[in-house]
């Protein structure tokens, strides 16, 4: 123990901080896993509704031949700032791409650390729990008397609902382009190669239909491979110095 107390902030986030993430995480991820059986089988044990076993053989084949680049490409995408902890609490909560990432990306922001940095990690579970429990809130709020929240809003208010997503993706992108202490120019000139491979995935998409599927596998899978080599010649030239 008295080892411990001497370790730096860093040597602690990676020796005790990230393997207790992995070990919680990975428990409570096993339970959602079991626990989103019950309602089949409470059906199935309890009120006696059975179906042939190629039902859902052919179910489970459909839905993974639709899922299986997302279930791939989903957790590549956001983990770069969601941090091994957020990506649990995301996955475990839903409302990634909606509320989570967005949050995560302004939390980092803020205090003005990366995801790879304990300041960073903290900040970011931090305002991921608290982005689950105003969700649960507002979505109690919703249930209770939502339908009568919209029923009285004026029609164009309403329809401006429908710009909320493309909002908050500009809202991601500028934050994105004002982190790290550069200029908006040096990090727009820094994310165009992976810009440009998100274009070039998109159009090809929608070339060879077979690839629709894919494409957000294809998108991440490109950006990782240019990160990487932008990693190497930056190294090269760190080591050159």
């Amino acid at each position: 123990m008295a080892e411990n107390k001497n370790l730096t902030a860093e040597q602690d986030y990676a020796q005790n901080f990230m393997p207790g993430v992995h070990k919680i995480g990975r428990f409570t991820m096993i339970v959602a896993f079991v626990l989103s059986y019950l309602p089949i089988a409470y059906f199935y044990f309890i009120k006696g509704y059975k179906a042939p076993g190629t039902m859902y053989i052919s179910g489970l084949t459909a839905i993974a031949a639709i899922g299986f680049g997302m279930w791939i490409s989903e957790p590549e995408t956001y983990w770069p700032i969601l941090g091994s902890a957020g990506t649990y609490i995301a996955y475990l909560s839903g409302n990634v791409g909606g509320m989570r990432f967005p949050v995560s990306m302004a939390v980092q922001k803020n205090v003005d650390a990366d995801i790879n940095t304990p300041r960073g990690q903290v900040a970011t579970i931090t305002g991921i729990v608290a982005s689950v429990f105003a969700n649960l809130v507002l979505l109690l709020i919703t249930v209770l008397v939502g339908a009568w929240i919209i029923s009285v809003l004026p029609a164009n208010v309403v329809h401006a609902f429908s710009y909320c997503l493309v909002a908050m993706m500009g809202s991601m992108l500028l934050m994105r382009f004002t982190m790290g202490g550069k200029s908006v120019k040096e990090n727009l000139m820094g994310n165009i190669p992976y810009m440009a491979w998100g274009i070039f995935a998109y159009f090809l998409s929608k070339m060879v239909p077979a690839l629709a599927n894919w494409k957000t596998l294809i998108a991440v899978g490109g950006a990782l491979i240019i990160a990487y080599f932008i990693f190497l010649n930056d190294k090269k030239k760190l080591e050159a110095k």
